[in-house]
């Protein structure tokens, strides 16, 4: 009796239980991406375009890119509906593309959503781009569904060169923002011929886009802001490619602080690596032959930071090594030692430790 009760119960309970207020699939459009531009000409200045799929039914599914034009990001949003038939989901995107002009405009309504809207993917990726973000989403991808996936995938796994940093998401674009002594640093997308490519980073100031370096110099400022990030280093000798030591190296940073008329900075950068090139010396390797190896990428990398170093503190002038939240924790959030005029005029130590791990195959 007990078991034909339960079976009731359980019935009555799937007849009276619905689904209020939810959407058929083919009503429904999952949005990818999300991009951020501005028309300095117009009066509704926000221009905020998305990608999404469409499900049209019997397992179609097509790709559309919407755009929607306001004074403010949610009105783009009241804007963009008043054209599409299907409701759209917001939680799903993989990618927040910012455009140059929009970044320089400032993003400081941007950062206000990501933090309230609590249906914001944080784990969704971010970059700048060049030029307008829909022209991204417009590019055909080549092995992925859409050209967020794609993006999302470059910026993913970016940190396997260059010394990127791992984390390039939503979630620590607010933590750039929020915390004391750090400023946002995003990667910077460009079309290369078709297709998108990371090609400098911009350094903010702010909520507004400062500095775009290119890949070159970001080379060596990655290199000290990052931790546990990779990149490929090569000397080359008598400007002669073919003739190159090249190390694959994962880089581990250590960073002390103090304070003597000036701020001084000791960082400790050790590169562990292996040797993936050898056309100088085309023999077998010894012990001895390994570390006059280690020690000539020291100098090397050494030097480049050196000239890395200054370029930033009398150039840019501003914090892009993301050194001075080392600062903040010592000193205080509050301390006047975080201004950039302090950063200026601080004295940054690097010392360069290569450690060759693994010298490959040594038969010539």
């Amino acid at each position: 009796m007990k078991k034909i009760l339960l079976i009731i119960f359980n019935i009555l309970t799937l007849l009276f239980s619905s689904c209020y207020g939810m959407e058929p699939i083919e009503n429904i459009s999952i949005m990818i991406g999300i991009g951020y531009d501005i028309d300095k000409e117009s009066n509704k200045k926000i221009v905020d375009s998305i990608e999404m799929f469409v499900f049209k039914g019997d397992g179609e599914i097509e790709h559309h890119i919407s755009s929607g034009v306001a004074e403010t990001i949610y009105n783009t949003v009241n804007d963009r509906q008043t054209i599409m038939s299907k409701k759209f989901v917001v939680g799903t995107e993989k990618l927040y593309l910012i455009s140059e002009e929009r970044a320089k405009y400032g993003i400081e309504d941007l950062l206000e959503v990501l933090i309230r809207d609590e249906n914001r993917n944080e784990l969704a990726y971010v970059a700048i781009t060049e030029g307008r973000t829909d022209h991204f989403f417009k590019m055909i991808p080549i092995d992925n569904t859409s050209m967020s996936e794609a993006i999302a995938g470059i910026l993913k796994f970016c940190y396997l060169a260059n010394f990127f940093p791992r984390e390039v998401n939503i979630k620590e674009l607010l933590f750039m923002y929020n915390q004391s002594g750090r400023r946002i640093i995003l990667p910077y997308i460009i079309d290369d011929n078709g297709k998108p490519k990371v090609a400098a980073i911009c350094v903010f100031e702010g909520s507004k886009l400062k500095h775009k370096i290119p890949l070159e110099e970001a080379f060596y400022i990655n290199m000290l802001r990052s931790r546990k990030s990779e990149g490929y280093i090569s000397i080359i000798e008598d400007n002669n490619p073919k003739k190159c030591y090249t190390i694959k190296a994962k880089n581990f940073v250590n960073v002390s602080v103090e304070y003597k008329d000036t701020l001084i900075y000791n960082i400790d950068l050790t590169l562990k690596g292996a040797l993936k090139a050898d056309s100088i010396d085309n023999k077998p390797l010894t012990d001895e032959d390994a570390k006059k190896i280690e020690k000539a990428f020291e100098e090397y990398i050494s030097k480049e930071i050196e000239k890395t170093i200054e370029k930033v503190q009398n150039n840019y002038k501003i914090d892009c090594f993301d050194i001075t939240k080392y600062a903040a924790a010592k000193f205080g959030k509050h301390s006047p030692l975080l201004s950039d005029k302090e950063f200026q005029r601080a004295k940054i130590n690097v010392k360069v430790k290569v450690i060759l791990v693994d010298l490959g195959r040594s038969i010539k």
